[in-house]
């Protein structure tokens, strides 16, 4: 059985998992979101359709359905992580960063659950699953940026950014190469022009 299967083995189980770390987030005040006259409640939010949710997450003056999704997706990857005996299943620590790959997957399929881009995305990004050493490096960028970092993540970065073509040497160090090596595929993804990974980063390198 392989490992992404073996994470979403005990449906059951794992949903359970999921709505009681939504049950002790705070501030829970913000789990409920006006959406003209739909209401998202957080502990549902991953039944949502892609169509339906990416207007939430990139229009303005939606901060408390951002917030919902934020919260649901946290709570997912925590409960899918704690399942598969993983230490995390995404190698940047702010959850943004995945739920802003997570609405790239989405945009893939909009007749897609919200839930079912999350699954896809964790799956895609399985050899970035933290599965030795917690340690976090921060990566910060000339121009006021700073990431927070799985080290155990840093190799498997650089394999995918040889695999592109960068001239990156492979050697679990985060320096300038790496840092420019990023810099250059951001520029060329049209992105800012960043030494730093970000979602839309690490949906490039792992896309099928």
């Amino acid at each position: 059985m392989s490992a992404f299967r073996r994470l979403f083995r005990d449906h059951s189980q794992y949903m359970l998992g999921v709505i009681s770390i939504c049950l002790i987030m705070a501030p829970f005040n913000l789990a409920m979101a006006q959406n003209n006259e739909q209401i998202v409640n957080v502990r549902n939010a991953g039944a949502f359709v892609c169509e339906e949710v990416l207007p939430a997450l990139s229009s303005p003056g939606r901060e408390i359905e951002k917030t919902a999704f934020l919260q649901w997706t946290a709570a997912y990857a925590t409960a899918a992580s704690r399942s598969n005996s993983l230490i995390d299943v995404f190698p940047i620590a702010n959850t943004s960063e995945l739920v802003l790959m997570t609405s790239l997957v989405c945009s893939e399929n909009l007749t897609a659950t919200y839930e079912t881009a999350l699954r896809a995305t964790i799956g895609r990004l399985r050899d970035y699953w933290i599965r030795q050493s917690p340690e976090i490096i921060t990566i910060n960028d000339p121009g006021g940026r700073s990431v927070l970092f799985y080290a155990d993540a840093v190799q498997h970065l650089q394999q995918d950014l040889q695999g592109v073509g960068a001239r990156v040497e492979v050697d679990g160090v985060y320096g300038n190469q790496t840092g420019n090596a990023i810099r250059q595929l951001n520029e060329a993804r049209g992105s800012a022009p960043w030494l730093t990974p970000d979602g839309g980063l690490l949906y490039m390198l792992t896309r099928p």
